[in-house]
């Protein structure tokens, strides 16, 4: 059996693949073994017999090379190359039409949004070319280098009070970008676990609440939002695929009650006994209301809404709404072209994420179904949020239009998540369905 396993890998060119097939190739010569033994055989001659019936090893590595040898997604690609095109055309065409100072106006940085498209880019082919599972085997490390900066951040410390971006040295980053970036690692976090019981769990959920207190505190209230609903899509998945020893419909139900119900719940209790703050009472009212001060941007979103199917409206909406190059981009593409620009785009970004999820899912191995996963409903979340807040359904938040709002923190998050889509598609085939990512090197202060 030995022999015949050896010559077999040696015909698989990937050698990262060898670990899995010689796993399931063991398993499956022992449960021949068994089967020939239950028929009267000896162990030798069932063990000779079951070797035999595996047929020619080089025959046989030479198909398996075939099929587990890394693979690339050219659709994500080909898109992906495809939108930054056509969204730096769409913020070179909006610069032009605001002239200068571009400042006063807020489309700042649309001429050269170019620029940080090929920074995403670059940032999406470096993480493809790093195996999503090296990723996985440090997530813990990582993300508890994160909350420390974040923490850090609260107090103070490296960061811009008036844009709400980390300052890490020259570099500045938009703390919602940041924040979402814990979400891959947040799926690697929770496979870690898999195996273990209640504890285990709550350790895990533990995981979940400490990122969202903080992003509740900055406050970045729809980006914990987006990260508390997304991480519980990844805790779902887990119980839902037994990785935790406890009753599966039980806890998801419980832990979907937990985050919905209690909130929205306490929030009704509190607005209806005025026990909030005047602002807050406000920003829950200009949901319906549209005659208080706090909701004058979704009052004037609403008087851009009757837009011509293709064609320019006339209406001056350079001007009228904040951030109009990001949070309102849709708006001015409406105004401008028509809507069925916005019709293209939303579609255009839809597909994205649709191919991502099903690379995704056509991965054999679950740690890079429940990373990817992760990363495509951040950008599904944000997607929606940005759609309806340029619809004049929820009030102005923040948000952001996958691969076409500006920012170079969200076009960069946008590509960076791709790549990791690439990565996870690239080893499809070559990893078996569980891995192991266990650190090396014990890091006993550093685990929960």
């Amino acid at each position: 059996m030995e022999e015949y396993i050896r010559k077999l890998l040696e015909q698989v060119r990937f050698t990262k693949a060898h670990k899995g097939i010689e796993d399931e190739l063991r398993v499956h010569i022992e449960e021949q073994i068994d089967d020939n033994m239950a028929a009267g055989m000896d162990r030798e001659a069932a063990e000779k017999a079951a070797v035999a019936d595996m047929g020619d090893p080089v025959e046989a590595g030479i198909s398996m090379d075939r099929v587990h040898r890394p693979r690339l997604a050219w659709s994500v690609i080909v898109i992906a190359v495809l939108i930054g095109v056509i969204s730096s055309v769409l913020h070179e065409l909006l610069a032009i039409d605001a002239g200068l100072p571009e400042d006063v106006i807020g489309v700042r940085g649309s001429h050269a949004f170019y620029t940080k498209v090929l920074v995403g880019i670059a940032a999406m082919v470096a993480v493809y070319l790093i195996d999503y599972t090296v990723i996985a085997r440090y997530a813990k490390v990582i993300a508890v280098g994160m909350l420390a900066v974040l923490i850090s951040a609260s107090m103070g410390f490296m960061v811009d009070p008036v844009y709400m971006e980390l300052r890490i040295g020259h570099v500045y980053i938009f703390t919602s970008a940041f924040m979402l970036l814990y979400i891959p690692l947040y799926g690697a976090i929770v496979y870690k676990y898999r195996g273990g019981g209640v504890l285990a769990f709550f350790k895990a959920l533990l995981w979940m609440i400490v990122p969202t207190i903080i992003a509740v505190r900055w406050p970045r209230l729809s980006t914990a939002l987006v990260m508390v609903m997304t991480m519980a899509v990844q805790l779902s998945i887990a119980v839902a695929k037994g990785w935790f020893k406890v009753p599966k419909k039980l806890t998801i139900s419980l832990l979907w009650a937990a985050l919905t119900v209690l909130p929205f719940g306490g929030i009704a209790v509190l607005y209806r006994h005025s026990l909030l703050s005047g602002y807050k009472m406000n920003r829950i009212r200009a949901m319906w209301d549209l005659d208080i001060e706090e909701a004058y941007v979704t009052k004037t979103v609403r008087s851009f809404g009757d837009v011509n199917f293709v064609g320019d409206t006339g209406k001056k909406v350079l001007g009228a709404l904040p951030n109009l190059n990001s949070d309102f981009l849709l708006t001015y593409l409406a105004n401008k072209f028509g809507a069925v620009m916005v019709v293209l785009i939303v579609a255009t970004v839809a597909a994205v994420i649709i191919t991502g999820c099903i690379a995704a899912a056509r991965s054999r191995n679950q740690l890079g179904l429940i990373m990817g996963v992760g990363c495509m409903n951040v950008l599904l979340a944000n997607m929606l949020l940005n759609l309806f807040e340029n619809l004049g359904v929820i009030p102005y938040t923040d948000s952001f239009m996958p691969f076409f709002s500006a920012g170079p923190s969200n076009i960069v998050l946008a590509y960076l998540f791709l790549g990791i889509i690439l990565s996870i598609y690239k080893y499809k085939d070559a990893y078996p369905q569980h891995l192991d990512i266990g650190m090396r090197v014990k890091l006993k202060d550093l685990e929960l």
